[in-house]
């Protein structure tokens, strides 16, 4: 595990794993890489609390404050919105400056550096996610057709899965 991320909990989302970690997540119910990435491609929707990106901005880890990875003007832009000492139970961001349409932003931006988490950043560090990543902020119409497949997909899983109201949370 690289040492900015954290051990995931059980109740926490996928949000601080490593990209295999992940593919292996995915894999165990029967999905694909393809499938990962496409419905990564959800984080085009909705707000995050800072409560769930706080990592990469604040103490990143022993010798820089801030993911490295991330755009210097995205990271500054939220450690505004959220500042180390943040009480605000409802601070937080629009998951793209898109958050309320279902489209391919969340790809183009993962290329500039400015996404969120740590599993949208490890897109980018696998030849294929990142070529699946391209090919997705290349084609709205791509990455519309894969993610339906991969939601129809995913949607037929049994066993304890479930579409969750807050991702940090099990219904």
């Amino acid at each position: 595990m690289e040492e900015h991320q954290k051990p995931l909990k059980q109740d926490n989302s996928l949000l601080l794993l490593s990209t295999s970690q992940l593919q292996q997540s995915f894999a165990q119910r029967g999905l694909s890489l393809k499938d990962h990435v496409a419905l990564s491609g959800g984080h085009t929707l909705g707000f995050s609390h800072c409560s769930s990106f706080k990592n990469r901005i604040h103490n990143f880890n022993s010798t820089t404050d801030v993911d490295p990875s991330i755009n210097p003007s995205f990271a500054a832009s939220l450690k505004s919105t959220c500042p180390a000492n943040n009480n605000a139970k409802n601070a937080g961001v629009p998951m793209d400056p898109s958050s309320t349409s279902f489209d391919n932003t969340y790809y183009k931006l993962i290329f500039q550096q400015k996404t969120l988490f740590s599993s949208d950043k490890a897109l980018l560090d696998s030849p294929k996610t990142k070529n699946l990543a391209a090919k997705f902020a290349s084609s709205e119409d791509t990455f519309t057709k894969a993610f339906i497949k991969s939601m129809i997909k995913m949607s037929s899983l049994t066993g304890g899965q479930e579409v969750r109201k807050n991702c940090k949370v099990v219904n």
